[in-house]
């Protein structure tokens, strides 16, 4: 039965290639765009408040000031009925900002759309209740509904509160778990933690995500905190690799220019290694996950690894928030030219390989968040945020003119493809009785899965071959 289904897969294939072939569309819907569309855009940030006497609050406390707020990151939610929700964060740079995790609704303004609190303005600490979120630069959505929050505890560069981990049930906004961090893992009023990559161990529809890895940027003191969520506990790393480089501290975006010695800051992952940068560097990184996973390797020295993390290779420009898709290609935008490239893992680090991405440079001045998000066709999206940093580090913003912008592009065709080409070219290469069948038949369905029968399709399928595999999970 399992060789059966191996056949019928491999048959659609052969259909959608060929019917492409013929007819230049996709056979079961478009074909996905290449460009990036704007989703969102604000002049200046626009807070909405569930009623008047919230709105009063945060005048009354200094904290509704506009000028003084940028959306950092960007994450997006697809419910099972299909509606959308997009989350943007706003840390607290300074006083002025009512809350800073929100929902873009779809009410709009002269300044651009209205914001809401996430999950309500009284979650947001605006009285040192560190019960509360005090302050948040970036979010993360895994595959199980959740939303997992960094909240670094600090205002205007203060460390008001510990820093700490939120993660909401997306199906109704309540909090299921928090992790203050220990001591041990971040140094207080230097550290500044932000940008948590989730690898989740045991994903449905097989797994019952119980084991969930974060890996955890300490952009201002130079480190890497892992957080194991099964055994409820936190580490740090160190290494100089995470450093800033000073020949690369100072920034030039669009013909302006500021200085920002900002160490690691962005992480990505591909279930096999972590990959990351400082912002003010042209270097990238890696280091396995097994070393990383591993709690003994840094009980004793936070520096204990050195030997493990490897130079992959250089850019020409530095470039700050970077996502990973799920063919192993690895997104972030250059900030001088402006650039959207792609890497893939496998293959050297080298300009060779990075391949240029459609996207207008006007519209991509300081990318400070990228997220790859699988929406409910089961296509992936690139989405982005872009907020004109160069002007607001300056303090020399036009609030006539646009300056933040949320984009959004579906899967880039010819990186996917490029991606397989990489990733099925052994597979392929090999007679199948030399394969595991159940890995061959699950990597085949993942080249037809987004053009035929859609996400609850595959996710059948999914659960399928785990039972006729023998699996637990379920």
């Amino acid at each position: 039965m399992l060789r059966l289904t191996v056949r019928l897969i491999l048959w659609l294939q052969l259909i959608q290639v060929s019917w492409v072939s013929v007819y230049g569309c996709e056979p079961f819907g478009p074909r996905p765009r290449r460009g990036l569309e704007t989703v969102k855009q604000w002049r200046r940030l626009e807070f909405g408040f569930a009623n008047a006497q919230d709105r009063l609050k945060a005048e009354a406390a200094g904290n509704l000031q506009p000028e003084v707020s940028t959306p950092v990151d960007v994450d997006v939610h697809y419910k099972v009925n299909g509606q959308r929700r997009i989350f943007v964060t706003i840390p607290r740079f300074g006083k002025g900002v009512p809350y800073t995790l929100a929902l873009v609704t779809d009410q709009q303004t002269r300044n651009g759309p209205v914001l809401m609190p996430y999950p309500n303005f009284a979650w947001h600490n605006n009285n040192n209740n560190c019960d509360s979120i005090t302050s948040v630069y970036n979010v993360a959505i895994s595959e199980c509904n959740e939303l997992w929050v960094m909240d670094s505890g600090i205002i205007d560069g203060q460390q008001i509160c510990p820093p700490q981990l939120l993660k909401f049930d997306l199906s109704n906004d309540r909090l299921l778990h928090r992790f203050r961090l220990p001591n041990n893992t971040y140094i207080p009023h230097a550290s500044l933690l932000i940008a948590p990559n989730l690898l989740v161990q045991d994903p449905p529809p097989c797994g019952k995500c119980k084991h969930t890895m974060i890996y955890i940027p300490d952009c201002r003191f130079h480190g890497l905190v892992m957080y194991d969520h099964q055994i409820n506990a936190a580490w740090r790393a160190e290494h100089r690799f995470m450093y800033p480089d000073p020949d690369y501290g100072r920034y030039t975006i669009a013909g302006e220019s500021f200085t920002l010695m900002n160490g690691i800051f962005a992480a990505s992952n591909d279930k096999r290694n972590l990959y990351f940068h400082p912002k003010a560097s042209v270097s990238e990184y890696a280091v396995p996950l097994s070393v990383l996973n591993r709690r003994e390797n840094w009980a004793n020295s936070v520096d204990a690894m050195e030997d493990q993390f490897k130079l992959l290779g250089k850019r020409n420009s530095q470039c700050a928030a970077s996502a990973m898709d799920s063919h192993n290609n690895l997104y972030c935008v250059n900030f001088n030219p402006i650039q959207l490239f792609a890497w893939n893992t496998k293959t050297p680090y080298t300009k060779r390989y990075f391949i240029n991405l459609p996207g207008n440079a006007s519209e991509l001045e300081f990318v400070s968040g990228i997220k790859v998000v699988r929406n409910p066709m089961g296509q992936e999206e690139l989405w982005l945020c872009s907020i004109r940093f160069q002007k607001f580090f300056k303090r020399i913003m036009d609030f006539n003119e646009i300056n933040r912008n949320v984009h959004c592009t579906e899967n880039f065709s010819h990186t996917k493809d490029v991606a397989l080409k990489h990733s099925l070219n052994p597979i392929a290469a090999a007679a199948p009785s030399q394969l595991d069948l159940r890995l061959w038949t699950q990597i085949a369905w993942s080249t037809t899965w987004s053009s035929v029968g859609g996400s609850q399709g595959v996710a059948s399928l999914r659960v399928w071959l785990c039972k006729c595999a023998g699996s637990s999970a379920s």
